[in-house]
């Protein structure tokens, strides 16, 4: 048995599985502890959903495309695209389809979708211009992430049900929460590079591949989750605003804050498929928002896009 277990090959997919399993749990209380806080300051589901879920649920991603920055470039861009690609078209073509219908309305998302596709096709132009993002780039990318925030916040203050003042005494417990969650996140995305990047060795498959593929769709489980519950629970806005909050919280903040510390170099011959379907789904979902609802048409639509997205990658590494 024990010889058994001490294969590369098994130890290292025991690892990955128990990562994958720490990411989703770590996450779940991470997110109760600064949902609850939100609700506390008076916080609307839209805004809890664009920012906060969003900003709590994508840890997972960020935690494990920071620790492939760490080792290799083409793995930490990999698993930023690859989640991004499961956020715009597995998980929402997924949900699109489980619920038949997401309701859309006159909500912030339907008001804003010109501003939000223009910040999120942002990093792809300064990225295709020289194939570099530079710190410049970065400045321009949190400056985006920042404009998209200052909107949020310009919105939801027209709302006056933003608490201007809380006790501390009403929060420690969520700040305790949050930080213990965080830790544990850290140190379970570092195992899940490690372990996929010693698989990809063990295979031969390329690191970008399995960063694009298990790295991406195993850190993504916790997103799944929250939007899976918000819709299953009638809270479609928080569902919806974790997907899109999440997709411009890692292509603009993530993103600008790695350029500004280290200058991001890539083979656009490498990330270009990656490249053309992320765009193609952000603005698939754009164009869908323009109507009252997200339907199991459009789902279906998601769905196999990222599935021809899937086997191109596929047959570039056969």
């Amino acid at each position: 048995m024990l010889d058994f277990l001490q294969q590369p090959i098994v130890f290292n997919i025991l690892v990955l599985l128990a990562s994958v399993f720490i990411l989703f749990k770590s996450a779940d209380y991470l997110i109760v502890g600064i949902s609850n806080y939100a609700r506390k300051l008076g916080l609307s589901d839209a805004i809890m959903g664009l920012l906060v879920v969003a900003f709590a649920a994508s840890l997972p991603e960020m935690i494990a495309a920071i620790a492939g920055f760490a080792e290799d470039v083409a793995v930490g861009f990999g698993a930023i695209l690859g989640s991004n690609m499961v956020h715009a078209g597995l998980a929402l073509g997924f949900l699109a389809l489980f619920a038949k219908k997401i309701p859309i309305g006159k909500s912030i998302f339907q008001k804003n979708k010109i501003l939000i596709w223009l910040l999120l096709m942002l990093p792809f132009v300064l990225l295709i211009i020289d194939g570099e993002l530079g710190r410049i780039d970065g400045v321009i990318l949190i400056l985006a992430f920042l404009l998209y925030i200052g909107r949020l916040i310009y919105l939801e203050g027209k709302t006056g049900k933003v608490k201007k003042r809380v006790k501390i005494k009403l929060f420690w417990k969520d700040v305790i929460i949050f930080l213990g969650a965080l830790v544990a996140l850290i140190l379970a995305g570092r195992y899940l590079v490690f372990s996929s990047i010693n698989l990809a060795h063990e295979f031969g498959v390329p690191a970008y591949f399995i960063s694009l593929t298990v790295i991406a769709i195993g850190a993504t489980i916790p997103d799944l989750a929250v939007e899976i519950k918000s819709v299953l629970k009638k809270h479609s806005h928080i569902g919806l605003g974790d997907l899109i909050g999440s997709l411009m919280i890692e292509l603009l903040l993530f993103f600008g804050i790695v350029a500004l510390i280290n200058p991001i170099t890539v083979n656009l011959m490498t990330v270009l498929n990656a490249l053309i379907f992320l765009i193609i789904s952000i603005t698939a979902i754009m164009i869908f928002m323009r109507g009252k609802a997200i339907t199991w048409k459009h789902g279906l639509f998601l769905l196999a896009l990222y599935a021809v997205f899937i086997i191109i990658e596929i047959v570039k590494v056969v």
